[in-house]
């Protein structure tokens, strides 16, 4: 295989960084990672005959995050084979990898496979917890694999038609919770909400300070704090978080590969 692989993704949590990662090893060539998680590393893309992109977005709400549609309408391809990776966290992906091989395709690329991998939701640790695991990791790997075994067989400007899981029209988006992180007492000023924020949401002259209009509630500043200190509580997210964990908590989902 003489293409160049390259990891196009955003990953607020880590989460869809490594399922990608992963996927990646089993391709098992050069690969060039483009970290999307953050607004400036979000440039405009494009890609040729020559490479192969492996883009990897979560579920919110069983679609890909508008913001990121947007985002990914500005990536071009001509003709590039193309893979697509969605992670949800263990409830239903819904509609959300058709989406995503939608808006790839409609960019010039050639999707030949794609998956769904499953990882800790963001709003409670209780659902999906610890994913992805080794074991999913290691399907990744394998995956990465067999698309190998694939690419070897496909002629250049091939199109080898995919069915992935999903309706059209997509289901609506979900309602935005009007909720955002709240930094509590034992905030140390260390900065790292605001560093690591993938929508700049949090203000850096005073951490307190957080747009709603910007916070997607990846919760990613949730999980960097490292002590604790932020915490995102409304009611109606605390209804979502007690009917996940009743509902998602007890069953593994596995993932679902299409190639």
């Amino acid at each position: 295989m003489d293409k160049l692989v390259n990891l196009l993704y955003f990953s607020a949590t880590g989460t869809t960084a490594r399922v990608v990662q992963a996927i990646g090893e089993g391709l098992g060539s050069t690969v060039r990672e483009c970290d999307i998680s953050h607004p400036y590393s979000r440039q405009d893309l494009s890609f040729g005959r020559q490479d192969l992109v492996v883009a990897g977005v979560p579920v919110y709400g069983g679609r890909v995050p508008d913001f990121l549609v947007d985002y990914l309408a500005r990536v071009k391809g001509d003709q590039t084979l193309a893979v697509c990776v969605v992670v949800y966290g263990n409830r239903d992906y819904d509609d959300a990898l058709l989406e995503l091989k939608d808006t790839m395709e409609g960019n010039g690329f050639l999707v030949i496979g794609a998956g769904a991998f499953i990882g800790e939701h963001s709003y409670t640790r209780l659902v999906g917890t610890g994913r992805p695991d080794r074991q999913d990791l290691e399907q990744g790997r394998q995956f990465g694999r067999r698309l190998r075994q694939k690419l070897a067989a496909i002629n250049p400007g091939q199109e080898v038609p995919l069915a992935v899981k999903g309706d059209f029209p997509y289901k609506e988006r979900t309602p935005k919770i009007p909720a955002i992180p709240v930094i509590g007492a034992d905030c140390l000023e260390c900065g790292m909400c605001a560093e690591s924020c993938p929508m700049q949401a949090i203000n850096w002259k005073n951490f307190h300070d957080i747009s709603e209009g910007k916070c997607i509630l990846c919760c990613r500043c949730v999980k960097i704090c490292p002590v604790q200190a932020v915490s995102v509580d409304h009611e109606k997210l605390d209804r979502i978080r007690q009917t996940l964990i009743a509902q998602c908590s007890q069953v593994r989902r596995e993932p679902e590969l299409f190639i």
